[in-house]
């Protein structure tokens, strides 16, 4: 267990620590701090894990489904000031001892992170990324080859010449809006939070993202990508007052501040439900439906709320033999459960889905009353005491197991940081899993 003398009140390399909190059930200490003069904030997760991990996340609420967001995240690691190199992310993947490289375009944020075992290396990176996100180039090219363009292309069969649209991200969202589960997955919460930001594709509808121009990319830029909406995950053994000397010193220093965006408002309770229909590409006319029933529940910074809900939906749909994905297994109606069900919990809503893919469209009203008399009769009768066992068992092992899986364990940590930090809450405050439970 590492321990640290820094205390709330104490001064760090123009940081002011602002927060400090045990974290057992993590083997670390949690330490908060404010950038003075930017109002950048910090939260190192401080343990004694040798892979170090830094995330410089920015809350980047679509406006629109141009895919602002997610365009810049592309464009930002195509070179910077201090490194003004054509693909910042390739050089990287392969000059560096990095053990993870990436980013992050969520619905309503976008994540920087990296982490390595070395010092020198991890500190490399993080000169990198920071250089990237606050002083991207941004040039026109960049914009066109990561956004969109139009490019002359020529028919192979007839030999004749066409403007065709293209682009990273364009195609990339092409293919998405090409499969009917993306999609079911993205209306799955976007249906039901139509008066928020949510309603909004942060990845870009092919449709749309033509109408994005070079100047709305760099003035989003300069809206959202500035210290005073920047929040900086830290998780690892290098000690806090190293990493602030670090951060102030080679990043922060300097910086305008710049202005918070609004927070994501809170959606509109519905009086009764409503019915939506989405149109998918289709092969032929013989392919079916994907039926989904979404709830938006609770504001997903009340962490106990959020555990007991996300318990539920473990207790109702987490194997097998829950109640509620047997029941809609066994119902005939479709092929199989949609891979949408469950509980979205990385958005400011939570919003839990249930339903089936490979369905008839027409047997809509079917699924409704099988699942709301499913849940009747549990509501009744009560839910099986082994069931409520075996799924708070399950999530307490998950809770509990420290695991590599596409990354460092703390990328998980990260998410779980962030679901309520991007939000103005505490950085802890959906982290801690024991004491909700």
């Amino acid at each position: 267990m590492v321990h640290s003398q820094l205390k709330v009140g104490d001064h760090i390399a123009d940081f002011e620590i602002i927060g400090s909190e045990e974290l057992t059930e993590l083997q670390a200490i949690g330490i908060w701090a404010r950038h003075i003069q930017t109002g950048a904030e910090v939260f190192h997760i401080y343990n004694d894990d040798d892979e170090n991990l830094f995330a410089f996340a920015f809350p980047t609420i679509p406006a629109d489904s141009s895919g602002v967001a997610h365009i810049l995240e592309h464009s930002v690691l195509c070179g910077s000031q201090k490194y003004p190199l054509k693909d910042t992310f390739i050089v990287l993947a392969k000059g560096s001892l990095q053990t993870f490289l990436n980013a992050m375009t969520f619905p309503d944020k976008t994540v920087y992170p990296a982490a390595s075992t070395n010092r020198q290396d991890y500190f490399n990176l993080m000169s990198v990324y920071g250089d990237a996100v606050f002083h991207p180039m941004l040039d026109e090219w960049i914009f066109q080859q990561e956004g969109h363009r139009l490019e002359l292309q020529q028919d192979e069969s007839s030999g004749s010449w066409r403007l065709e649209r293209t682009g990273v991200v364009y195609n990339e969202m092409k293919g998405n809006y090409s499969s009917v589960d993306p999609i079911a997955a993205d209306w799955s919460f976007r249906s039901v939070l139509p008066d928020t930001p949510y309603a909004y594709d942060s990845g870009g509808d092919p449709r749309e993202i033509p109408k994005l121009r070079w100047e709305d990319l760099k003035a989003f830029h300069r809206e959202h990508y500035n210290p005073a909406n920047c929040k900086i995950v830290l998780c690892g053994n290098i000690p806090t007052e190293e990493q602030l000397t670090f951060l102030n010193e080679h990043i922060l220093a300097g910086l305008e501040p710049g202005r918070p965006v609004d927070p994501v408002p809170l959606a509109k309770p519905w009086t009764q439900s409503r019915e939506l229909s989405i149109p998918y590409p289709a092969t032929d006319t013989s392919q079916k439906s994907t039926v989904l029933l979404s709830w938006a529940l609770l504001d997903s910074t009340d962490a106990d709320e959020s555990l007991a809900l996300a318990a539920l939906s473990e207790i109702l749909l987490g194997h097998d033999g829950s109640p509620l994905h047997k029941a809609l297994v066994e119902s005939g109606l479709g092929e199989d459960v949609a891979p949408a069900t469950g509980m979205e919990g990385e958005i400011r809503h939570l919003v839990c889905t249930v339903g089936l893919r490979g369905m008839d469209g027409t047997n809509k009203k079917a699924l409704e009353d099988l699942v709301m008399s499913t849940l009747k009769d549990l509501a009744d009768k009560g839910i099986p005491k082994e069931e409520i066992e075996g799924a708070l068992f399950g999530m307490r092992f998950a809770n509990q197991e420290i695991r590599r899986a596409g990354g460092p364990f703390s990328l998980i940590w990260m998410r779980r940081v962030l679901r309520s930090w991007i939000h103005g809450k505490a950085p802890w405050n959906t982290l801690l899993f024991e004491k909700s439970y």
